[in-house]
């Protein structure tokens, strides 16, 4: 006997199953951030904002993981802009914003499709190791050291879940996606670029303003002047992401008609320009390292020809700027934000030991976190190293900028090792594909890996942790085919079987 039918579950299936669900949710959706932008939002409203999103993220993730991810990438570069515009007018904090469960909420229901369709197969050492480092940090969510579960829920949000794009990327993303999808958020990165140039020479819109006011912190003042940090929440995710764009640009760079190559050249020197003037010296040093990796890549080298690449490429822009440029800085002496952010950046590059450098700070908050995974072996917790300590605790954000202490003081010695784990494995799996292929894209994604080294686990990033592990994880699939490979028109033949059956 078959079930009486309920008039609204038939509906709704129906409505579910049409073709016109994915635009009304979006048209909804649209209306609904209207109209918090017109009239100033609050708590309430952001949550009914949530609300109407999350029907468009179940739909599209549903017809069209494609799609899913190309907005989730514009969602997360746009999410800073997003919350101040809908937070303008009130001067009130954005914290404890529903907004910010949008992104998990598309990760969450990318990893489920991911699971159904094999993510788990054929485990690499690599995926074996990023599945135990994400079971440990799910553990850690119930650590009481944290200072509650709300807390280690927030660290969830804030470290697991990106982590859940390593399995999306084993078995969601083709060549065509990852390729689309990088060439996208290079431009979007020419045009946060922009944005953060006008930001600084022109002046802070009304909407940055209120939250420098409301919601700023200390480390973006440098000499008396507000760094810029474009679309974001914070200056180090702005850099960090200025830095993915530099090296994607640099990686995909195609030469064809003039105008083409001129256009290239132009965003390549806007996001540099930018990426100086952000004055984030370990954004700098990493993106600088990075490029030197992916030099050696595509000629083939081993990876130990890409540690002396990029060293060596690290010493000429260290000998440059100590034979073209004054390291003299002395804070508050700049009379204009260019002037400041600029001396800032070469003094501490220049000079890494002087006194105007925060690299002896760095250096000893990265030793005490690493000790801590000795001194405390099961560590403090996944939400101890993220933003929810503070925001959704009475707890001291106890995170260290890096991630192997960030991995000591939040998993104890435990997740130390596995870290480092990853980390041995996931540049090695980047670094020979892109060594054994030589094509564009894989050179692409190791440099994702190198302009995000060591913010693997910073979660307080958004825009680009989730990145990383996705890119990852297409790496370890597409290291499972060995040398027999299939390339596109832009790869070159990389192995002499293939070369033979040409």
């Amino acid at each position: 006997m078959r079930p009486p039918r309920i008039a609204g579950l038939t509906s709704a299936r129906r409505l579910l199953e049409s073709h016109n669900v994915v635009p009304l949710a979006a048209v909804g959706w649209a209306i609904v951030v209207g109209a918090l932008i017109a009239v100033g939002g609050n708590l309430g409203l952001r949550g009914a904002l949530l609300m109407s999103a999350l029907p468009l993220v179940i739909a599209v993730v549903s017809r069209s993981t494609r799609g899913t991810l190309i907005g989730l990438a514009v969602w997360l570069v746009a999410l800073g802009l997003i919350r101040r515009l809908v937070s303008s007018g009130t001067g009130a904090s954005v914290s404890h914003d529903p907004l910010l469960l949008v992104g998990p909420a598309a990760l969450g229901a990318l990893f489920i499709v991911s699971a159904g369709r094999g993510a788990f197969r054929r485990k690499t050492p690599l995926a074996s190791s990023v599945l135990l480092l994400s079971l440990l940090a799910l553990v850690e969510a119930f650590n009481p050291l944290q200072g509650g579960f709300l807390i280690g829920l927030g660290g969830l949000l804030l470290v697991l879940f990106p982590m859940l794009a390593f399995w999306v990327g084993r078995v969601l993303v083709d060549r065509d996606l990852l390729r689309l999808l990088l060439r996208l958020l290079s431009v979007l990165a020419a045009l946060d670029a922009f944005y953060g140039l006008v930001q600084q020479l022109a002046g802070f819109p009304s909407w940055d303003l209120r939250w420098i006011n409301t919601s700023g912190y200390i480390a973006l003042n440098v000499g008396g002047f507000t760094r810029s940090f474009g679309s974001f929440s914070s200056a180090q995710e702005y850099a960090v992401f200025l830095g993915v764009g530099l090296v994607l640009w640099v990686a995909l760079f195609s030469r064809g008609r003039l105008l083409w190559v001129v256009l290239q050249l132009m965003a390549i020197g806007l996001i540099g320009t930018a990426l100086v003037l952000a004055s984030q010296r370990s954004a700098l040093v990493v993106v600088v390292f990075a490029l030197g990796a992916m030099a050696a890549a595509r000629t083939g080298r081993r990876p130990t020809g890409a540690l002396l690449a990029g060293a060596m490429l690290l010493l000429v822009v260290y000998v440059g700027v100590n034979q073209f440029a004054s390291t003299n800085y002395t804070y508050g002496t700049s009379t204009n934000s260019v002037s400041a952010l600029t001396s800032h950046l070469l003094s501490g590059i220049g000079n890494p030991t002087g006194q105007q450098s925060s690299l002896p700070g760095h250096l000893s908050i990265v030793e005490s976190g690493i000790a801590s995974g000795f001194t405390e072996p099961i560590g403090y917790g996944t939400g101890s190293i993220t933003l929810a300590a503070n925001h959704l605790g009475n707890s001291n954000v106890l995170g260290t900028e890096f991630d192997p202490s960030n991995a000591a003081v939040a998993f104890g010695f435990v997740g130390l090792l596995l870290y480092l784990i990853v980390l041995g494995r996931g540049l090695g799996t980047v670094y020979r594909l892109a060594a054994r292929r030589r094509d564009p894209l894989s050179i692409a994604v190791l440099g994702v890996a190198g302009a995000t080294l060591l913010q693997w686990l910073n979660g307080d990033l958004y825009s680009v942790a989730w990145l990383f592990w996705l890119t990852l994880g297409w790496a370890d699939q597409q290291s499972l085919d060995g040398p027999w490979y299939v390339i596109d028109s832009e790869s070159m033949l990389a192995s002499q079987g293939l070369r033979t059956l040409a």
